[in-house]
């Protein structure tokens, strides 16, 4: 069946041979044409012609050895003291209201502007909020410290730290 859809994708001929790679025996089909085989990550082979592949992806897949894992730089017990420490990135990129939640400025909003529509410009100047998901994640990476309100002089983010409107971050009672 395999066989007949690459066969049907390609129109022509196929030759099978066999590849010993990890002590398994994997069969390979091969079309006839001059395709170039790309290595994919358990050593198995897509075949492209001209940046095309047979499934419609065109870039190069890496091996999964070559790849970092992804790591968040949080410590647990400082070596000092022996405390949780917060993620520098995170007091850098975000800031937290007072209710909870996180917010962001835009990505990518100073790159390229004389591409950009004045309108796209004018938002790319407002500021993201993130998801529930994400918030909760923030708030692990964070010691106690970056949760509790801060009072700033002349704070622009001030009109935005309450959120009297819904019933769960209220502070004061609902006047009726």
């Amino acid at each position: 069946m395999l066989r007949s859809i690459i066969k049907a994708a390609l129109g022509t001929n196929i030759v099978v041979k066999q590849q010993i790679q990890f002590g398994l025996n994997r069969s390979l089909v091969i079309p006839s044409r001059s395709i170039s085989s790309v290595p994919l990550l358990s050593g198995a082979n897509v075949f492209q012609k001209n940046n095309q592949s047979i499934f419609g992806y065109s870039g190069m897949v890496t091996n999964l050895q070559n790849l970092s894992m992804q790591k968040r730089s949080l410590t647990k017990f400082s070596l000092r003291k022996g405390k949780r420490k917060a993620v520098k990135a995170v007091i850098k990129r975000f800031k937290r209201l007072d209710w909870g939640c996180w917010i962001r400025s835009h990505s990518g909003r100073n790159k390229k502007l004389f591409k950009k529509s004045p309108a796209l410009r004018r938002r790319l100047k407002q500021h993201v909020l993130v998801n529930a998901s994400q918030s909760s994640l923030l708030d692990k990476m964070v010691t106690k410290f970056w949760k509790k309100p801060k009072y700033y002089v002349n704070d622009l983010y001030e009109p935005y730290m309450k959120r009297e409107e819904f019933w769960i971050t209220r502070k004061r009672p609902a006047a009726f």
